[in-house]
C-alpha cells in the first residue's frame, strides 16, 4: 500500500492527483488527510481516503496499515513537527519499506524557526531505521498562485528580496514526477522497495534556472501580454499583511470556489493540480514563505540542482511556462 500524507493541503493532494492518473494502481493507494472535504474525489476514483486525527492512536495505527511506501507530504498545520514525528513512529511499528519525505531546502538554515523544523523532521525519518529518501524542495512555482490577486490589481510582482537575488522555483508536476520515479518500476507498477540508489539519499529539487524578481516580472509581461509589468521590492510586512488577508479577498475567495467545485468532479487523467491556488495560505506557511525569501537573500542558497533532472531524465518545467499556462490568473484587470 502506497500512503500519502497531507492530502487535503496542495502539496499532498498533487502527488496523490498525480498518482491517482494510473488507473490499475488505485487500489494501491490511499490518501491521509484531516480535512475529507478536499479529498471526495478520491473516494470517487475508488481510492482509500483516511481522515485521521493525528492525536488518535486507533485511528493513526489503522491508516498505515499495510504501509509499504509513505510520502510523507509536510505540510503547514501548526503541530506539523510532532505530526510528522508521529507518522515516523508508525512507519517503524507498521514495518513501512520506506519513507520519502518532502522537505525544504531551508532545512539548513540556523535562524529560521520555520525551515529548522523540516531539519527536525528529516532527523525523525533519519531515526526511524525505515530506508528513506529526503527531497529538500526549493520554492513551488505554484505558490505563486497566491500572489496573482494582488498582480491582477497593481500591475506589480511583489518579492521581499532585492531585485538581484537570486532563486530557482520548481514546478510542483517536476516534483510530482521524481516522485514517480522512486516508487514506481518500468511496468507502471509500484516497486516493493526503494532503488539501493536512492535509498537514504538527500536530493535537492530545483527548477531548471535561477531567476531574479526583475526577470520574473518581465516572464510575467511576456506571458500576459501586459509590457508595464513591474517588479515592486516590499517589506516583509507588507507581503505578510497580504497573505494574511487574501482570504478575504472577494475575488480569491470566487477563485477557490470554483477550484473547489472542479476539485470534486476531478477525474485525474492530467495535471489540474497544478493550475490551483487550493487554499488561502495559514500562518505557518505564510512564516514559511517569509523565513525562505529572507533566507535566500541572506544566504544566496537557492540555486540550480540537476537532481530532479537526474531522477526523472526529463528536463524540468520553467518558470515562464509556469506563467504562460496560468496566464488568465495574472493579466492585469481593466
Amino acid at each position: 500500500m502506497i500512503i500519502v500524507t497531507g492530502a487535503d493541503q496542495l502539496m499532498g493532494y498533487a502527488i496523490a492527483s498525480h498518482l491517482a492518473r494510473f488507473q490499475h494502481l488505485r487500489p494501491e493507494l490511499r490518501v491521509i488527510c484531516e480535512n475529507k472535504s478536499r479529498c471526495l474525489a478520491f473516494v470517487k476514483a475508488g481510492i482509500d481516503v483516511q481522515q485521521v486525527d493525528y492525536k488518535h492512536p486507533h485511528q493513526m495505527s489503522k491508516a498505515f496499515h499495510r504501509a509499504e511506501h509513505i510520502i510523507l507530504a509536510v505540510g503547514n498545520e501548526p503541530d506539523r513537527v510532532k505530526n510528522a514525528k508521529y507518522v515516523c513512529k508508525i512507519a517503524s511499528r507498521s514495518g513501512a519499506q520506506s519513507i520519502i519525505l518532502l522537505s525544504h531546502i531551508g532545512a539548513v538554515s540556523r535562524i529560521h524557526p520555520s525551515l529548522q523544523e523540516y531539519h527536525r523532521i528529516e532527523q525523525a525519518v533519519i531515526k526511524s531505521a525505515v530506508p528513506y529518501t529526503i527531497l529538500r524542495l526549493d520554492f513551488v512555482q505554484q505558490y505563486f498562485h497566491l500572489w496573482a490577486s494582488h498582480s491582477e490589481k497593481t500591475k506589480q510582482f511583489m518579492l521581499p528580496v532585492t531585485e538581484d537575488v537570486e532563486i530557482c522555483p520548481i514546478d510542483i508536476t517536476d516534483v510530482c514526477k521524481v516522485i514517480e520515479a522512486l516508487i514506481m518500476d518500468n511496468s507502471n507498477q509500484f516497486a516493493m522497495f526503494l532503488d539501493d540508489q536512492h535509498e537514504d539519499q538527500v536530493y535537492t529539487l530545483s527548477g531548471p534556472e535561477s531567476v531574479n524578481g526583475k526577470q520574473i516580472a518581465q516572464m510575467l509581461a511576456n506571458a500576459t501580454g501586459y509590457e508595464n509589468y513591474k517588479f515592486n521590492q516590499t517589506r516583509p510586512m507588507d507581503l505578510s499583511y497580504y497573505l494574511e488577508n487574501l482570504g478575504m479577498d472577494i475575488w480569491f475567495d470566487a477563485r477557490l470556489k470554483q477550484e473547489m467545485s472542479k476539485m470534486y468532479h476531478e477525474t485525474f487523467v492530467n495535471d489540474e493540480y497544478s493550475k490551483r491556488a487550493f487554499a488561502a495560505p495559514s500562518a505557518k506557511q505564510i512564516q514559511t514563505i517569509l523565513d525562505y525569501f529572507d533566507w535566500a537573500q541572506k544566504t544566496s542558497s537557492s540555486v540550480l540542482v540537476p537532481h530532479a533532472t537526474m531522477i526523472t531524465n526529463m528536463p524540468c518545467k520553467s518558470i515562464q511556462t509556469f506563467f504562460e499556462e496560468n496566464a488568465n490568473s495574472f493579466k492585469p484587470r481593466v
